[in-house]
């Protein structure tokens, strides 16, 4: 069976009022992500429907900003 990859920049979703399979208001609202910290969402389904694989892909956070715990 044929699948379709798909991948949206997370301000492209809210611009054209568009949702993806796992609704963005699930990534703030019960996983405690702020959206601000993603950059994307990516998934992949069959030609029926069925969703194969979801992504979600973060910004990555400046490393000159985090301080060391381990020293």
């Amino acid at each position: 069976m044929k699948t379709t990859k798909v991948t949206k920049k997370v301000a492209d979703l809210i611009k054209n009022n568009e949702e993806p399979p796992l609704p963005l208001a699930v990534i703030p609202n019960y996983m405690g992500i702020n959206l601000c910290s993603v950059d994307s969402v990516s998934w992949e389904e069959r030609d029926d429907g069925q969703l194969v694989s979801l992504t979600i892909h973060f910004i990555p956070e400046d490393a000159s900003r985090l301080r060391r715990t381990d020293a």
